[in-house]
């Protein structure tokens, strides 16, 4: 659990940081690059909830993805919220948040999605190598 606590910490920092530095060093202002960073942490936790339904097994059928309705509530009113975040102005003024375009919502979801592929992948390598490795009675 140590493992996978930080190399899912570490591709959050990573992505989300990355993102702040990459809109920093085209020009954008501070407030452009909070909003796209703070956007691309909640987005890699709405992708991580699917890989967390297994600890050790693919996520990758239906009973994986769609097997829980409370959890796409749940995304649904994440984006929601994450759209009043970013667009409506007493938050705006409240968070110090600007609106983004399209295409920088298209970046956020490609860099918050690397996070449930690399832990598919991993989980894969695991399952691989380790076939013996179980948690508890669970062999997910």
């Amino acid at each position: 659990m140590i493992w996978r606590i930080l190399f899912v910490s570490l591709i959050m920092v990573t992505g989300s940081f990355g993102l702040f530095l990459w809109e920093r060093s085209l020009g954008t202002s501070i407030e452009e690059a909070r909003t796209v960073t703070v956007n691309t942490l909640v987005m890699f936790e709405m992708f991580y909830v699917f890989n967390s339904r297994y600890l050790l097994q693919s996520v990758l059928n239906l009973h994986g993805l769609f097997g829980n309705w409370l959890v796409w509530l749940a995304i649904l009113l994440l984006i929601a919220f994450q759209a009043a975040f970013t667009y409506w102005q007493p938050m705006q003024v409240l968070f110090g948040t600007v609106a983004i375009d399209a295409h920088t919502w298209l970046m956020i979801t490609a860099v918050a999605s690397s996070v449930f592929i690399l832990v598919e992948i991993e989980k894969f390598f695991i399952r691989l190598f380790m076939p013996k490795v179980t948690v508890g009675n669970n062999k997910k």
